[in-house]
């Protein structure tokens, strides 16, 4: 792919339509997974993404805002830092989760996209509450088919033609939907009518909610309409179809050949949407965003260590940094790699500034179109970026990653990305007065954000990539 960028048409010729917007966002899934990217040589052809990738902006430094599901996702849906409402940690598990997730009060943009007069629809992981006021259909989606928990089967084992395979800290987890509350379930908003419950259990999750994606998108007409296809592949459990599995023979390693087989079908969905989208006329003016609530999860001995340290459940590169690619040709560049720091928190405000809507939130984030005009593509798109779980923080600004924690006689690490991109070289003692600035501006963020809403479940322990992580969930 090159560097040299087709550039979208001008403001003044844009026609008054509003466009569509695709949010496609995939679970524990690495920027070095995806050809796209192109930087390891365990990285699974994705021609898909990268048909995407070619008729947009690719971030090389995407970040979440957190290295684990529910938490960033909560910061996706509403362009703020999670922890403005004390949602610090992951939703628990239960029929109700908890009586946690999402306060009523943050406002999720789909919200906002409806009252602009778009169609709206979630397929895929909420993950962000269960209780009556926290599911999708309270939040501004007009409909909702997919699954509220953090996980569920992508099809019942005893399905023909699907490979189940135990993984490292999970066995045979979730091999089953045994609950109502993680099987999946279709509603409608303001139909005074309950969920109701999906009783197919033999189609694999992948291809289902592409079909509905793909049908959604064919029965638009007309009406500009938002969908949010967030999908569960390739988190556990390792799940995949032997028609998938049959491309990559080559990978001796089971667990391996097994989360190639899930990304290709994720991929492949990635295709179907593009297709539908092109064939709908309607591809110059829709958006399409995809990216991953978090890094992989490295320590089931699954993607990438050597290019990046780290992955789920830890603030290093492999954890933080996804996959981000935003697609809108008739405004935005083509074929274009973009270096500067983004992050997840600018989804909402570019979606809502190329709506033309305007929302009762601030966002911590950035409308990012107007950055990417060539006259200021080398402007900083964000000065610092924080994370936070527990007693763990991270802040980054430009090439300077900070990875510190609150627990008593807790010395700072300071990297410098740009030499050192696997994190292995602490520079706090060499260059002191620049921790001393990324330390104050994390208790700078810190003081303006509120303590956890609800307190974590566990402490988890992992090794991978050479490290020991500490996760509070």
């Amino acid at each position: 792919m090159t560097q040299e960028a087709k550039f979208g048409a001008a403001p003044e010729t844009v026609p008054p339509r509003k466009p569509n917007i695709i949010l496609i966002v995939a679970d524990d899934l690495s920027q070095l997974d995806l050809s796209t990217y192109g930087r390891s040589a365990k990285s699974i052809p994705t021609p898909s993404l990268d048909r995407l990738a070619k008729r947009g902006v690719t971030f090389k430094r995407g970040y979440s805002t957190a290295s684990v599901c529910s938490p960033s996702r909560a910061a996706l849906m509403t362009g703020q830092y999670q922890q403005r409402h004390g949602f610090e940690f992951l939703t628990p598990e239960g029929p109700d989760a908890g009586g946690q997730g999402l306060a009523p009060e943050q406002r999720v943009f789909a919200a906002d996209l409806k009252a602009a007069g778009y169609r709206t629809a979630l397929f895929g992981k909420w993950h962000l509450g269960s209780t009556k006021d926290r599911i999708p259909t309270a939040r501004g989606f007009d409909q909702f088919f997919g699954f509220l928990p953090g996980e569920t089967a992508y099809a019942h084992e005893s399905t023909a033609g699907l490979v189940s395979l135990p993984a490292p800290y999970l066995g045979a987890r979730s091999f089953t939907r045994r609950a109502d509350w993680v099987r999946l379930m279709s509603d409608v908003a303001e139909d005074n009518q309950p969920p109701a419950i999906e009783r197919d259990e033999s189609t694999y999750l992948t291809d289902l909610l592409t079909r509905k994606s793909v049908d959604f998108i064919r029965s638009s007409g007309d009406a500009p309409y938002f969908l949010y296809l967030a999908h569960l592949a390739p988190h556990s459990p390792f799940q995949a179809l032997e028609s998938d599995l049959a491309r990559f023979a080559g990978i001796k390693d089971p667990l391996q050949q097994t989360y190639a087989a899930m990304i290709h079908a994720l991929d492949r969905s990635v295709g179907e949407i593009l297709d539908a989208v092109d064939a709908s006329g309607a591809s110059e003016d829709t958006i399409i965003i995809f990216t991953a609530d978090n890094g992989a999860a490295t320590y089931m001995g699954v993607s990438d260590c050597e290019t990046m340290g780290g992955g789920k459940l830890s603030y290093f590169e492999g954890g933080a940094r996804v996959p981000f690619i935003v697609s809108w040709p008739r405004r935005w560049p083509q074929g274009l790699f973009d270096g500067r720091n983004a992050s997840q928190l600018d989804v909402a405000p570019t979606i809502l500034a190329a709506a033309g809507q305007a929302s009762p939130a601030a966002f911590d984030g950035r409308d990012l179109t107007p950055l990417m005009s060539p006259a200021r593509r080398q402007e900083v798109i964000h000065e610092t970026l924080f994370w936070r779980v527990g007693p763990e923080y991270a802040a980054l600004s430009g090439d300077l990653k900070l990875l510190s924690n609150t627990r008593p006689g807790a010395f700072p690490w300071l990297f410098d990305l740009a030499s050192d991109p696997r994190e292995t070289v602490n520079q706090a003692h060499v260059r002191p007065e620049d921790a001393r600035k990324l330390q104050e501006r994390y208790q700078q963020w810190a003081q303006a954000m509120k303590p956890p809403a609800w307190q974590p479940k566990q402490i988890v322990q992992i090794f991978q990539c050479g490290r020991i992580s500490f996760h509070e969930q």
